[in-house]
């Protein structure tokens, strides 16, 4: 056994890995809470719009912009461990603030734009760190059994936040049909705010970086831009994640409301509907962990691809008289993220030197980001001009998230014939 084996095999390593796992997790439950029903019930408490909730669900997108801060600044940070903590934590009690907006005695366009400024502010702390704490938390991870780890966190929080969404979900439901919503909002602000302490001591928890406290010499913007933009495998990861963010933020971020109003499920059932796609990802994620280990990153997002693509294409038939359908869709699109989350970001340790991971990553999310919510506003415009003419499409009746579900198809067909013609025959490193 070689002394670097050692190194993964000790008690510290050990430690750190099982504490990055469960962050992890609790991070997950948060993020559960601001994104798709969830928070389109919060937003439709306010009276936003069908197209406006579509946008704001979709600010995660531009949210990545502010990783452009840390290309500029990461190589200064002395101490990780704890600009990590600081950033990240204020993050998530910022995400389990915006529950308690609803009890600000102030008017809806008001609470709105509280809600806008708070989760801006909360994906700007969550963001700046978020590569930063994935390369400390996988500094501890052999780089040989990498993707499988990542798919073993993964399972770990789908199983957890299965029981969290669905109890949440169910909850929140009675207490609306008894007329008191306000309480449910309450209960998951106290639910984020437990969750938001779990994930502060998990933090603690893990290990410090081993070369944080040495000086580090910053790199020049040039030896960045040339290790990076100027990396050509680089720009076609950079491409390739841009294809598959136009897919998602073209139709994810409309689907919450659609699926309370056009197909008229509850908070409750819509849980059960994620639990059932969260369960699919959960038992295959393990396998696309081992797929991309063996046939690399790029094989497993092309996997993947593929069955977004079938996935998409089934919610393009997805309307009130075959409402069934969206259970296909979330089921075959949580079963590719089992290939692409991951492997989205793993992607740059096998074309770039992990000197610039953090700053390769960061300004890929960035690129892909702003895209990413370029296509929710023309998304959302498009779903304004469709529900205008009273869901009509040239004479056709048909709802604003089946076309916008034909457009993410298209996008995902185009990104899985780019990474077979850009990426698929790279030599790639092991890092």
């Amino acid at each position: 056994m070689s002394e670097n084996t050692d190194i993964y095999s000790s008690k510290d390593y050990k430690i750190s890995r099982r504490a990055y796992s469960l962050e992890c997790m609790f991070e997950h439950f948060i993020a559960l809470l601001v994104t798709d029903a969830f928070i389109a019930k919060l937003l439709k408490y306010f009276g936003t719009s069908d197209a406006l909730c579509g946008i704001i669900s979709s600010f995660i997108s531009l949210s990545f912009l502010f990783q452009i801060f840390s290309v500029l600044i990461m190589g200064r940070i002395r101490h990780t461990k704890r600009t990590a903590i600081i950033f990240h934590t204020a993050a998530q009690f910022l995400f389990s603030c915006l529950y308690l907006i609803p009890f600000l005695p102030i008017g809806n366009g008001s609470r709105r734009a509280v809600f806008i400024v708070c989760i801006l502010c909360a994906y700007f702390g969550n963001y700046f760190v978020t590569n930063l704490i994935y390369k400390w938390g996988n500094s501890f991870v052999d780089p040989h059994k990498r993707a499988s780890f990542s798919s073993v966190k993964e399972m770990v929080s789908l199983f957890a936040g299965m029981i969290v969404s669905l109890g949440l979900g169910y909850a929140i439901d009675k207490l609306d049909e008894s007329g008191d919503l306000s309480r449910g909002f309450l209960l998951s602000s106290i639910c984020m705010f437990l969750f938001c302490a779990g994930d502060f001591v998990c933090l603690l928890f893990i290990k410090k970086d081993s070369g944080e406290e040495e000086k580090k010499e910053m790199p020049k913007l040039s030896e960045i831009m040339k290790n990076t933009l100027g990396n050509k495998n680089y720009v076609h990861t950079v491409v390739l994640k841009c294809l598959w963010w136009g897919a998602v933020y073209t139709t994810i971020g409309f689907l919450g409301t659609y699926k309370q109003e056009e197909l008229f499920y509850t908070l409750g059932q819509i849980q059960i509907i994620n639990i059932i796609g969260y369960a699919g990802r959960f038992a295959l994620s393990r396998l696309f962990g081992r797929f991309s280990d063996r046939h690399g990153f790029v094989r497993g997002i092309q996997l993947a691809l593929i069955i977004a693509a079938a996935g998409f294409a089934a919610n393009v038939f997805t309307a009130p008289g075959t409402r069934w359908l969206i259970i296909v869709f979330v089921l075959l699109y949580n079963i590719s993220m089992a290939g692409t989350y991951q492997n989205m970001i793993n992607i740059s340790y096998a074309f770039v030197d992990v000197k610039y991971f953090v700053q390769a990553a960061a300004l890929k999310d960035c690129i892909a980001g702003v895209f990413g919510f370029f296509c929710a506003i023309a998304s959302g415009r498009l779903m304004s001009a469709i529900q205008a003419r009273g869901n009509t499409l040239f004479g056709v009746t048909v709802y604003a998230q089946q076309v916008q579900s034909v457009l993410s198809l298209l996008f995902v067909i185009a990104a899985l014939i780019y990474a077979q013609l850009a990426l698929s025959h790279k030599k790639t490193m092991l890092q």
